[in-house]
């Protein structure tokens, strides 16, 4: 198994599908963020109030007003912001307007080209910031001895009650920006998860996560096509008889089979096929049958085995009456012969299976009765195929995959977790039987429709074989 990111593992319709599925945390983030930063900006937002004052800075022997002596307006600028900024024009103003904190930015500069003088005052407060400026004034003649005796400050625009903040709210376009950052943080977060995702995704990431032979991929089909089916469920299973299933399932199946008769001719009387996979529902059961009978529209005789006692599937896929069945566990249990369990199916197959489930099997799998069952089995027929329960849920399949001469594993695109698959692997390659590889089930890819478009189009390429 190799450790960090396979780029080869990398899906397309599986990282789509992953941010499909989880649309609706983009949302809630999106949402979330959106009214977290509203509130936020709303509740800490301080409104600031400017009132503003002009003089004219004239020399005292200067009569009218004279806008060319802008050194010394400069001088009497630079001195007149000190004495804003000292301690005792703060302690002035709070003492005449009766504030306990004093919170408010005090500014004098020169209008550019003049000796015009602009006395500025912001607080949170327009009020405030009017009646400071208006001790300012008050105070103005005070302020003249301290500046210099040369200079005369005459007022050339009152102050005035600031009716709107200097800095405006807009808190909804802020917010808004905010919650769709947060909803692309939030979708490159689900294609992480889904990249790190230790499941496989690809075909090439069978052969080098797994380090095993891909022995076919089934491609995804529709299971109904048409409204009417969908509606009614008729299609209880995908077999390469119906006359819906597409060639390039059934030449999947077909590709599986002749690999599977090609190691029944290099070695000697291999024809017991053990079928299994990790989970539930990665398809097992229906590869199995169409593995049965693909080989029977060759004119062989295949008899199936349905070991998965605990959930049985086989009757229910060929919509066979229970009624109609005897259960194989009374055969195992030596309550009846080979010829009453065996079912004659009319798809050219023996079937031999259980109609209920059934617990604490595994003592059945161990017993002689199965060992012989399945010696019996391969004399009678040219192949027997044996599906299996999910190895990771029960140890059924481990006591049979040394009664039998072949082994494959159905893995489904992105379901099992590597290492899970890999101890099923092992299992297998340590048993008396050959292990031929894996097969990829429920393959799903994005198609190009053409050069110049980009994955407009999501085929659905792969049969849903999953069992019952």
């Amino acid at each position: 198994m190799k450790k960090g990111i396979n780029l080869r593992n990398i899906d397309l319709f599986s990282l789509l599908r992953d941010l499909i599925r989880g649309f609706w945390i983009v949302i809630i983030v999106t949402v979330l963020g959106t009214i977290i930063t509203y509130a936020y900006i709303k509740s800490s937002f301080v409104p600031q109030y400017t009132s503003s004052a002009i003089y004219v800075v004239t020399p005292k022997q200067s009569s009218g007003y004279v806008y060319t002596n802008k050194r010394l307006a400069q001088s009497v600028i630079t001195v007149f912001q000190n004495l804003l900024n000292s301690d005792i024009m703060k302690n002035r103003i709070k003492s005449d307007l009766h504030l306990k904190k004093l919170d408010i930015v005090m500014s004098v500069s020169l209008i550019e080209e003049t000796n015009l003088m602009k006395v500025s005052v912001t607080t949170g407060d327009p009020i405030i910031s009017f009646q400071a400026i208006q001790v300012i004034m008050d105070n103005y003649s005070e302020l003249s001895g301290y500046l210099t005796s040369d200079a005369v400050f005459d007022q050339l625009e009152a102050p005035f009650v600031a009716a709107h903040p200097d800095n405006s709210l807009t808190p909804r376009k802020k917010s808004i920006a905010i919650g769709v950052i947060c909803g692309l943080i939030s979708i490159l977060i689900l294609g992480l998860f889904s990249i790190l995702r230790k499941t496989i995704k690809t075909e090439a990431a069978v052969e080098e996560q797994l380090e095993t032979k891909l022995l076919g991929t089934i491609y995804h089909e529709r299971k109904n096509r048409t409204v009417k089916a969908k509606i009614v469920q008729s299609v209880k299973a995908l077999l390469i008889t119906s006359p819906i299933i597409t060639n390039k399932f059934i030449e999947a199946i077909n590709n599986i089979r002749i690999r599977i008769e090609y190691e029944n001719e290099r070695g000697c009387d291999k024809n017991a096929v053990l079928v299994s996979s990790v989970c539930e529902n990665e398809g097992k059961s229906t590869v199995a049958l169409n593995i049965a009978l693909s080989l029977a529209q060759e004119g062989k005789r295949v008899i199936v085995i349905d070991a998965d006692m605990r959930k049985p599937a086989m009757y229910k896929m060929l919509d066979i009456p229970k009624t109609e069945v005897t259960d194989m566990i009374k055969l195992l249990q030596g309550e009846c012969g080979l010829d009453e369990v065996m079912y004659h199916a009319g798809v050219g197959i023996d079937l031999i299976m259980p109609i209920k489930g059934h617990s604490s099997t595994y003592e059945f799998m161990k017993a002689g009765a199965m060992k012989d069952l399945i010696k019996k089995c391969k004399k009678m027929a040219d192949y027997v195929i044996i599906d299996t329960p999910p190895m990771s849920m029960v140890s059924d399949t481990e006591a049979l995959v040394d009664l039998v001469d072949l082994s494959l594993l159905v893995i489904r695109q992105d379901f099992s977790y590597e290492r899970d698959i890999l101890n099923c692997i092992n299992i297998m390659r340590d048993a008396n039987c050959k292990f031929m590889g894996c097969l990829l089930n429920d393959y799903k890819v994005l198609k190009v429709k053409d050069k110049n478009s980009i994955f407009n189009m999501l085929e659905e390429r792969v049969v849903e074989v999953y069992d019952e």
